[in-house]
């Protein structure tokens, strides 16, 4: 027979759990839970509620709000009941199986208590639109979606239903692009505000397990004594009995049949207890009955939980945006092309411009599409994208034409943006005379001397007012990122095919056979029909024009780039090719060498593929047919690598319509767009140990430049970069542009 431990003060407990902080008792409720819905009536149901919906006006509001409040305690709540749970397990006590769902998988819980806190912050709670009536009245109405959502599936959410749900509500109401994103997290404030309530369920249930528990123990003590003991405790438990719900009668009786079959007053415990609670059968049945609910409850809220961090949210935000619907319809037809993360930020502007202009989101897109269709039949490609008109110079247009007024620190951002060089010049200046103040301030020369000081300090002080200004540009200004075009999933449009080139010098076989396994590396990482692969070699600088080693060294490399051709492209157009230069004396340093070195090799390539320069090369391997075409050139060193696919996505961002070149002839430069990018280079974890220079300049080593954005100066400030060699550049417009040089300064 189990040993049974009497409950330690169990009525205090409970009291505590329900306790609010300002000590009134918490009204134990059930789950959130409504009829069942099939598809259909699901359906209907949303449109209902959509059209009773009322919203309050948009006011500014601060603090958490009701629902991160909420979300705090439910937290304090679920620590607390599982804390009990494990001591309840611990001492053999029934905790039922919705007590073990709990304590099983608590730590799910917790990390979507943490997730929604990240997602959910205040300022964007504060945002979304609440409602004016109905029992949530002053919450989120996208809270009150998922709440029904919740009730009417018994917890059970699965993409299918949610999109079903969202798309009928939205048929009556448009939701907010702010309102879809929050949706997941509405979902799970829901299911943890459920699982609290079933918390709360078995922890009351707990308690009167413990409850029975106990006066079973001290019935079988007593019996254990002496008739006259078990007389006595009897008639204490007929005066001071708790109340007879269904768990405590079947816990009470299971465990006093337990104890003994033929225990004298069980018969007449059972018809007494009948007479003001149910009967032992109907205590059983509905004991069972919660416990079973409860049960399903539980287990449905958490698999919903995983189900929902599961889910590509995106794809649901943007199937059921009615503001994306419009802005697929951008007449250059590039909008649904883009990269995820452009089409989000483009949503994301007409989200900030109806906000502020107080005019519907669907108003904003819509007036941007007509000024993109109104461009298009002029014939202008680049205004004609929508996007011209919500990142470009197009976007005073569509503020003009929705009253839309940008606030003070949006004005002084502008104003920073069209006077670059009063920002930049005035503060280095600034800053540099508060440098030469402060140096003068501290050594107090005299006359002869402060000339001499003077001198010897504007250097340094103009060196600390450059790093000042580029600092506060960094920190004040947000990082400029451009729009993308996504080429991962679908490859490299024929258009804008690509080649990745490698300016190498040849010094021995085993250099070749390096550069042959890293560019056989860069193109299993970047698999695309319409990317090419090439060696621009030269052999090291010499004393004479040939040296011994040099045809073994050519030899070597042309059989390599074969075989990787016969490897890799056996039944199609070659992916590899050598392009190898002779030495050519120089003068000027009284060697042979490859003419101008990194900077002509790319400059003779560039001008190759305009059908210029093939003498310049000694060595072709490969057939340049299949170079025909070739729209834009990364350029790596030896020891730069292509991380997986950051080749497409390179191609993507100077491919965007609003990052095109456009060469003025009046002026002899790119007056729009770009014509050539390069990305932030990063440091792998090997290179950052290389050396202590290394290690303190390597700064996150391991992390995919191609994947994050990151402050730089000149083109946050002046939209204008410079070129070291490692990037994309368009083969046209840099031809145009610098005549087929590159500038000394670059490379």
């Amino acid at each position: 027979m189990a040993t049974v431990t009497p409950p330690r003060n169990p009525s205090n407990r409970l009291l505590n759990l329900f306790r609010r902080t300002d000590g009134t008792e918490r009204r134990l409720v059930g789950p959130i839970r409504g009829e069942v819905l099939g598809a259909d009536r699901l359906a209907k149901h949303a449109r209902n509620i959509a059209r009773k919906h009322r919203l309050l006006p948009p006011k500014k509001e601060r603090g958490t709000g009701p629902l991160l409040q909420r979300l705090d305690d439910s937290r304090r709540v679920l620590d607390d009941v599982r804390e009990r749970l494990a001591d309840a397990a611990e001492r053999g006590v029934d905790i039922s199986p919705a007590g073990e769902w709990l304590l099983d998988n608590s730590y799910i819980v917790q990390d979507h208590i943490r997730e929604i806190r990240t997602n959910l912050p205040s300022g964007y709670y504060q945002e979304l639109p609440k409602l004016a009536n109905g029992t949530l009245a002053e919450y989120p109405r996208v809270y009150d979606v998922a709440i029904e959502l919740i009730a009417h599936t018994e917890g059970h959410l699965s993409l299918e239903n949610i999109t079903l749900f969202v798309r009928e509500y939205q048929k009556v109401a448009a939701l907010k692009i702010g309102e879809l994103w929050a949706i997941p997290t509405m979902l799970e404030l829901g299911l943890v505000e459920n699982i609290r309530r079933m918390t709360l369920r078995v922890s009351a249930r707990l308690d009167e397990v413990e409850v029975a528990d106990g006066w079973a123990a001290r019935l079988m003590t007593a019996n254990e004594k002496s008739p006259v003991a078990l007389t006595a405790e009897l008639a204490l438990f007929i005066d001071n009995h708790p109340p007879f719900t269904p768990t405590f009668v079947t816990r009470f009786l299971h465990q006093i049949r337990g104890y003994q079959a033929n225990f004298t007053p069980l018969i007449w415990l059972e018809q007494w207890i009948a007479e003001d609670g149910p009967t032992a059968e109907e205590a059983v049945t509905r004991s069972n009955r919660r416990i079973a609910a409860t049960q399903v409850t539980v287990a449905n809220c958490i698999t919903s939980l995983r189900t929902i961090s599961r889910l590509d949210w995106k794809d649901f935000v943007e199937s059921q945006s009615a503001i994306d619907k419009i802005l697929r319809r951008d007449a250059t037809g590039d909008y649904p092309k883009m990269a995820f993360a452009t089409r989000d930020q483009y949503r994301h502007i007409v989200e900030n411009i109806a906000r502020r202009a107080k005019v519907s989101e669907e108003d904003v897109a819509s007036t941007a599409l007509a000024l993109s269709t109104a461009a298009a039949k002029s014939g202008t490609s680049r205004l004609a994208h929508i996007g011209y008109y919500l990142v470009a110079d197009g976007r005073y247009d569509l503020e003009r034409e929705t009253g839309y007024l940008p606030p003070f620190g949006e004005r002084i951002y502008r104003w920073a943006q069209k006077n670059p060089n009063t920002i930049y010049f005035v503060g280095i200046a600034l800053a540099t005379f508060g440098a030469l103040v402060t140096g003068f301030s501290m050594t107090r020369p005299v006359a002869f001397e402060s000339v001499v000081i003077l001198l010897l300090a504007l250097l340094p002080a103009s060196e600390i007012g450059i790093g000042v200004v580029n600092q506060l540009v960094t920190l004040l200004m947000p990082p400029r990122t451009l729009p993308k075009m996504e080429f991962r999933n679908d490859g490299i449009p024929d258009a804008n095919r690509t080649a990745v080139v490698v300016p190498t010098l040849f010094g021995s076989v085993r250099a070749v056979e390096e550069a042959l396994e890293h560019i056989e590396v860069q193109y299993l990482a970047n698999r695309d029909p319409n990317l090419s692969f090439a060696i621009l070699s030269d052999f090291t600088d010499s004393p004479t024009e040939v040296r011994e080693g040099d045809e073994a060294i050519l030899n070597a490399a042309s059989s390599g780039i074969r075989y990787l051709n016969v490897k890799y492209a056996a039944d199609g157009p070659d992916v590899f090719y050598l392009f190898h230069r002779p030495r050519l004396w120089n003068p000027q340093q009284g060697v042979w060498m490859g003419w101008e070195r990194k900077r002509g090799k790319l400059g003779q390539f560039n001008r190759f593929l305009r059908g210029q320069t093939a003498y310049a090369f000694s060595t072709i391997v490969g057939d340049t047919s299949a170079l025909k075409g070739i729209k834009f050139v990364i350029t790596l060193d030896s020891d730069t690598v292509l991380p997986r696919d950051a080749a497409q996505m390179l191609v993507g961002a100077i491919a965007h319509p609003l990052n095109r070149a456009e060469y003025d002839p009046q002026f002899g430069r790119i007056a729009r767009g770009y014509g050539i990018l390069q990305p932030r280079v990063g440091v792998s974890l090997t290179s950052a140990h290389a050396s202590h220079f290394a290690a303190i300049h390597s700064g996150h080593p391991g992390v995919d430049p191609y994947t994050t954005a990151v402050s730089d100066v000149y083109q946050d400030l002046f939209s204008e970069g410079s070129f070291t060699g490692k990037g994309i550049y368009d083969v046209d417009a840099f031809e145009e542009a610098t005549h087929g040089r590159f500038p000394e300064n670059t490379l």
